[in-house]
């Protein structure tokens, strides 16, 4: 082998090194904030939901948006939309304030609620859809309901009285590729804890007297990760949220950057190369912080206007969807 031939080989393995380290799991490695589209400009966002074909949902007061490419739909239902999941046959399950449990099937919707279906409460946070079909969802209040299952027949209720649910309340829901559905549970301060249901085992992920003082959200993100914002706004010791990451069976307490603050009260995501992303804010801004499993990676102060965020999402291409309490839906393209 001659030298020129060496040097031919020697840089198209740097070049796949390099490219190897600038990808994670196909997709760009670097941090963008950049805002490559803005939705819904001026309105109250309460939920965000994206389709493996590329199609957005967006729930906003009692409308329902859905984008797929250039179409646009709008639902105008009964009630405020509180969240949205997508079934495999593209019908939609949506969690209602006061309205109960809604199925969208070919432009017309079925309520089920407290006196058709028997749910504890038409107050419905959060709904999730199982690979094996099963509509998993939230209706509860303190001492009030619980876990909601609908297998397409019948109903059926997971409250402390009949499964292992600390508390009533369910304050986040998320079910991963494999089935298996994670919960978090609260309404006594220091009692939160998060389960995992795995074809009906139950696990306690942390210890079953309590695990956390109190988290409003949390991110599942790949090999069974989990991220967690721990809030501490309740108490009256001056403690700083913490932010938690549950890897290898073992909760681990990450350190924020110097300066960072961390929004209990927001809603996080794990984007598809297992970054989280979550709220905070800095002076009269809302930034959004990433954690890339090494650093942390802000967006510059100003960059957003002073606002909430309410929910993010990442879509089939790895853009971040954040929703926001009075601007909209700002997208932020990572290619």
């Amino acid at each position: 082998m001659n030298k020129r031939s060496r040097l031919i080989i020697l840089l198209v393995l740097l070049t796949v090194s390099c490219q190897k380290e600038d990808y994670i799991n196909e997709f760009p490695a670097k941090v963008r904030f950049d805002i490559t589209d803005h939705l819904l400009e001026g309105r109250r966002i309460s939920c965000i939901e994206t389709g493996n074909g590329g199609e957005v949902y967006i729930g906003s007061g009692k409308d329902l948006y859905i984008f797929d490419g250039s179409v646009q739909k709008t639902y105008t239902l009964d009630f405020s939309i509180m969240d949205v999941a997508i079934a495999a046959d593209q019908s939609l399950w949506i969690g209602s304030d006061n309205g109960g449990l809604g199925h969208l099937e070919n432009g017309n919707i079925t309520w089920y609620n407290s006196t058709n279906a028997g749910l504890p409460r038409d107050f419905v946070r959060h709904v999730k859809v199982a690979p094996d079909g099963k509509v998993w969802f939230t209706s509860c209040a303190f001492r009030i309901g619980g876990l909601g299952v609908y297998n397409g027949k019948k109903f059926e209720f997971l409250t402390p009285d009949n499964s292992p649910l600390n508390q009533n309340i369910i304050e986040d829901l998320h079910i991963d590729g494999e089935g298996r559905v994670y919960i978090a549970t609260t309404g006594t301060v220091g009692r939160t804890n998060i389960y995992r249901i795995t074809n009906n085992s139950w696990e306690c992920l942390g210890n079953e007297s309590g695990t956390f003082y109190w988290i409003f959200s949390f991110a599942l993100g790949e090999d069974e990760k989990i991220y967690v914002v721990e809030d501490f706004s309740l108490s009256s010791a001056m403690i700083g949220n913490r932010f938690h990451v549950y890897d290898n069976e073992k909760w681990n307490i990450i350190e924020p950057a110097e300066g960072q603050q961390f929004h209990g009260f927001g809603a996080i995501a794990a984007d598809k190369r297992n970054f989280c992303w979550l709220p905070g804010n800095t002076g009269n801004s809302a930034i959004l912080n990433v954690f890339t499993g090494k650093t942390w990676i802000s967006s510059p102060a100003g960059h957003f206007p002073d606002d909430i965020f309410t929910c993010i999402s990442a879509d089939k291409n790895n853009n971040i969807l954040v929703g926001t309490y009075q601007n909209g839906v700002f997208v932020l393209n990572q290619k």
